[in-house]
């Protein structure tokens, strides 16, 4: 199995423009998280369990009147437990 790229970002941490771009709106995330990169695609993990409802992004909008665009960079597929407790 080829090296997987994998980063770590804490709470409140930018979204990287590589990973998620977002058109009138600042992404950051919302909690401590893991990117792994596979082929075309990026795996999202949290470092603790958390709830299928939970957002591992957040979206602060800038301007209210003004419509928001979120997009992936590549397809993303969340997790709900960390890496090492996920089936990958």
């Amino acid at each position: 199995m080829p090296h997987q790229k994998r980063w770590t970002f804490e709470a409140g941490a930018m979204v990287p423009d590589w990973f998620m771009r977002g058109e009138n709106c600042v992404l950051t995330f919302g909690r401590d998280a893991e990117i792994v990169e596979m082929v075309e695609a990026y795996a999202l993990y949290p470092m603790q369990d958390i709830d299928k409802d939970d957002c591992m992004i957040v979206a602060e909008v800038i301007d209210r009147l003004a419509d928001v665009e979120v997009e992936p960079v590549l397809p993303i597929a969340p997790h709900t437990q960390p890496r090492a407790l996920s089936r990958h």
